[in-house]
């Protein structure tokens, strides 16, 4: 059954408190029934009558711009025969939710229809289609305005930015004329424009240009040569429209280029294209939640959002198209595009909505844009505080010779021009040349590319200047550094300033006090949307906030809120460190809380990264039912609160971790925590003290080393559009989890103990872990799941560093640590079967498993043969793919080893291995 897009909230409160219901429907575009066009030139059409929304609907996914598009507004039907002179389909394409249909007129040129109406669908996994989350994408594209394109034309007009002028239109049912894509397009209702497609000719392109091109094509003669050079005052001035219109989506496929050649030159001029998420509304529940985890989706309103979140999609074209600018002249093109943006063009502009619109939400319009148009100086200013920290400067792959001039206030000036293949020296006027200053500049990287190029560094050095950072390419490269002390204001005789990056083995050096040079190979993305758009982060920071809700038994219910900070750096991959704090308490009978300290420093060693942690924690409950594998209490009356013991846990610890790999990596560190132990008065173990080792010790120290692999592969991810998107927060890769269809985990780990730590006596621990998954020939998502572990202990060690057998880290259907000892070994198996898909919502995978467990302690001194077995079975769900997986286990021991004659069941996210 294919999802109402009216009905989604209803839907979702399962129609409790709605009249409403779902009702079965397309989630293709709509399109104008035949008989509604047959022989007309203008007709009445409503974008989109789907889109209109009760109250509840409204509260939960907001009024966006429904109003315009369930407003019937007149449209011409577009003549095949006759517009350009006739207008010829030849190729159908669009993005990953509109329609569009490329024509060439008879007069030479072509044209591109586009779909008013969205399919998000277009782009999503076949999975998702005609599913809930289907149903409401398709319901957001109400967040767009559906003619912003129209809007927007002669807002870039008077900001001198090339652009295609679009006009509504209705596809007539014209099957001479559209052949083939008849059926697909006939009765949608859109706009038509001119098409500057990819093309070369002196003077015969858009604008009049002599090249048309792509952005990756653009970039790419970047590179070959410097005779190639965008006009970066142009492009800022339609980035500082982007922020106007409050256009997010601004990606590399979202501009053509004009290329304009003179005495063996080209200047490319940016054409902005494809205007969906102009004016963009955010407002309702379901955007609400979606704009924080997808912070970049921000709202148009009178006030602009964070400049950061807005100008996301477009930073890697930004920080290679801006770093020429200075404040100077960004200011200048700041203050020109404003004096443009006068009240009577906001309104001329606003008007060439349809009246029945402009009716509606023209005023509103209007008045945003003149609040917006007042506060640009202030989004201008923060978009370029944003790109100026670290300023990246590209050069090209022909032989080039750059100046960088230190000057004692700690500035530098750096002047790129081409070098003169007989002197070496620089060639004609520099074609890249700015001033950095440090109160807003921390650092400049200079990317060389190939050819064989120069570059001299000079200048006094002082505290707190910019930082030179000079990356060569291929080519026989000459780095030379002359900086000196600074003679006057605060000169740093110890930092060091200059940074020259090459592996050439022909490469010359000249260096100073204050130089690093760094031979280290680094690949280079040979694909262009690795290159391009999807290179890792270098720059900035990030912070994040994160709830966290959790329940048992022990604890009742646990309420949290964490928050991650990564901070980016040059060739610190992914990230130059990673903090994290968590905490939160429970609301037991006893509240109880625990603060969790988390770094992951990756900068300091090559390669290596050090990992720190430190908290403290009440939650977790230790149960110390004895030492021995055969301590039985079954017809005693005593319950699992009888051994029972609270306390607690503040930890510090530190590591280093090498090689930083998401498969492996080796790890040696230090470790101390100190124990706050509450046994409870009358309890079992508080009548027998004397048999509870080390219940006087509160602390722990110990040195440790290990080793981790881990191959396991989850499967699919969710992908709700096909576009590459580069991460935000980054993290160290995704590893496998328990929902692994395939792969292998291997954890071992070694602790010591020594006295001189502080410990009351010396001891040691071994731990190891092995997990392996084996896919069935009968599905790819039928598995068998197998687990071996164990602990060995050396020493007098206190109770809670015992080796523990029971729960769902080893034995399920028992206690949890319902076994201690010296030593430990546990074996598992799980067969996780697939039987199919249901909907409900979303596609729901699921199947049956069942596993059998065992395991035993040993203890110096006891003569114990029994193992401790116990088996089970039950469900799995999995939302859309496995790796999205639920699972619910009953499990049953088969000896005295459990307290109680009960069970136990597991409900939760993923598996227990």
């Amino acid at each position: 059954m294919r999802l109402s897009r009216k009905r989604v909230a209803s839907l979702l409160v399962l129609s409790l408190f709605s009249q409403e219901s779902p009702i079965t429907a397309s989630a293709a575009i709509s399109r104008i029934p035949v008989e509604q066009l047959d022989g007309k030139q203008r007709v009445s059409v409503v974008p989109c009558a789907d889109y209109e929304a009760g109250a509840l609907h409204t509260l939960m996914f907001g009024a966006h711009w429904r109003s315009l598009w369930t407003t019937p507004v007149e449209m011409p039907v577009l003549d095949l025969g006759s517009f350009a002179g006739g207008l010829v389909p030849f190729e159908k394409g669009g993005g990953f939710q509109t329609m569009t249909l490329s024509f060439r007129g008879a007069n030479g040129r072509e044209y591109r229809f586009r779909s008013l109406d969205k399919d998000p669908s277009r782009g999503m996994p076949s999975k998702l289609k005609n599913t809930v989350i289907s149903a409401v994408l398709q319901d957001q594209v109400t967040t767009s305005n559906p003619v912003s394109g129209v809007i927007v034309s002669p807002l870039l007009d008077a900001a001198s930015i090339y652009n295609v002028a679009p006009e509504l239109t209705v596809l007539p049912y014209d099957k001479d004329r559209l052949g083939e894509y008849y059926d697909e397009f006939s009765g949608l209702a859109g706009t038509i424009e001119e098409r500057p497609n990819e093309s070369e000719g002196a003077g015969t392109g858009f604008k009049g240009s002599d090249k048309i091109s792509g952005t990756y094509t653009v970039f790419n003669s970047l590179e070959k040569d410097n005779d190639n050079q965008v006009d970066s005052a142009s492009y800022l001035r339609a980035r500082l429209l982007d922020l106007f219109i409050g256009d997010w989506d601004r990606h590399s496929d979202q501009w053509k280029w004009a290329g304009y050649k003179k005495e063996g030159n080209t200047r490319w001029y940016p054409i902005p294209r494809d205007r969906d998420h102009a004016f963009s509304r955010q407002d309702g529940v379901f955007s609400w939640i979606i704009t924080r985890v997808v912070p970049r989706m921000t709202n148009f309103g009178e006030n602009y959002p964070s400049i950061k979140n807005l100008s996301f999609s477009g930073r890697p074209l930004d920080r290679r198209l801006l770093s020429g600018i200075d404040r100077t002249e960004w200011d200048s093109v700041t203050i020109e595009v404003k004096q443009k943006l006068t009240d009577q063009l906001i309104h001329d502009a606003v008007m060439k909505m349809p009246p029945a619109m402009y009716d509606k939400e023209g005023a509103r319009l209007e008045r945003e844009l003149r609040s917006r148009r007042d506060l640009l100086d202030k989004a201008s200013a923060e978009l370029y505080l944003l790109y100026a920290g670290d300023v990246d400067v590209y050069t090209s792959n022909k032989s080039e010779y750059a100046k960088v001039h230190r000057t004692a206030d700690g500035s530098i000036e750096v002047a790129v021009s081409k070098r003169d293949g007989n002197t070496g020296a620089a060639k004609g006027v520099p074609f890249y040349s700015r001033i950095f200053h440090p109160v807003e500049t921390n650092e400049v990287r200079l990317y060389l590319q190939g050819g064989d190029d120069r570059v001299i560094v000079d200048g006094p050095v002082c505290k707190g200047g910019v930082k030179v950072r000079v990356i060569g390419g291929e080519g026989q490269d000459i780095f030379e550094d002359y900086s000196i002390r600074a003679l006057s204001g605060d000169p740093d005789t110890s930092a060091m300033m200059t940074f020259f990056y090459d592996d050439g083995e022909k490469s010359e050096f000249v260096t100073g006090n204050h130089t690093v040079v760094d031979r280290h190979t680094v690949s280079v993305p040979v694909d262009d949307q690795e290159k391009y758009d999807l290179m890792a982060r270098d720059e900035g920071r990030e912070i994040g906030f994160r709830p966290s809700v959790d329940y048992s038994s022990d604890t009742g219910v646990f309420l949290g809120m964490g928050a991650t900070l990564v901070d980016y750096s040059f060739r610190a991959t992914p990230y130059r460190y990673r903090m994290q704090l968590n905490g939160g308490f429970s609301t037991g009978e006893d509240i109880r809380y625990k603060l969790k300290y988390t770094g992951d420093f990756r900068s300091l060693f090559r390669n290596t990264s050090l990992f720190v942690e430190a908290g403290t924690t009440g939650i977790d409950i230790i149960n110390f039912y004895g030492l021995g594998n055969e301590k039985y209490y079954n017809g005693t009356g005593l319950t699992e609160d009888d051994f029972e013991i609270l306390n607690q846990v503040t930890s510090l610890s530190a590591s280093l971790r090498y090689p930083m790999d998401r498969n492996y990596n080796w790890s040696a560190g230090v470790g101390a925590k100190w124990i706050d132990l509450a046994l409870t008065p009358g309890s079992f173990n508080d009548l027998n003290r004397a048999q509870v080792p080390g219940i006087n010790h509160d602390f722990a120290g110990s040195f440790r080393v290990g080793f981790h692999y881990d191959s396991r592969d989850s499967g699919d991810d969710i992908a709700l559009s096909p576009r590459k998107q580069a991460s935000s927060l980054a993290v160290a890769g995704q590893a496998g989890n328990t929902t692994a269809l395939s792969g292998i985990m291997v954890d071992v780990s070694g602790s010591y103990y020594p006295e001189f730590f502080g410990n009351e006596q010396a001891y040691g621990k071994l731990s190891g872990e092995f997990r392996t998954y084996i896919p069935l020939v009968s599905s790819r998502y039928s598995r068998l799941a197998l687990r071996f572990g164990g602990e060995k202990l050396w020493g007098e060690y206190p109770f809670y560093e015992a080796a523990f057998l029971g729960g769902s880290t080893s034995l399920r259907g028992y206690d949890r640590q319902r076994f201690a000892g010296d030593a430990s070994l546990y074996a598992g198996s799980e067969l996780r079967l697939y039987l199919g898909t249901f909907k409900f919502l979303v596609p729901i995978m699921y199947g049956p498993l069942a596993f059998a467990e065992t395991g035993r302690v040993f203890l110096d001194g006891e003569d114990s043969s029994a193992w401790h077995s116990s088996a089970g079975g039950g469900l799995w769900f999995g939302g859309i793919e496995s790796r999205y997986s639920a699972s619910i286990v009953f499990a049953q021991g088969f000896d005295d080893g459990r307290l109680m004659e009960d069970y136990g069941i597991y409900l939760r996210t993923g598996f227990s291995f």
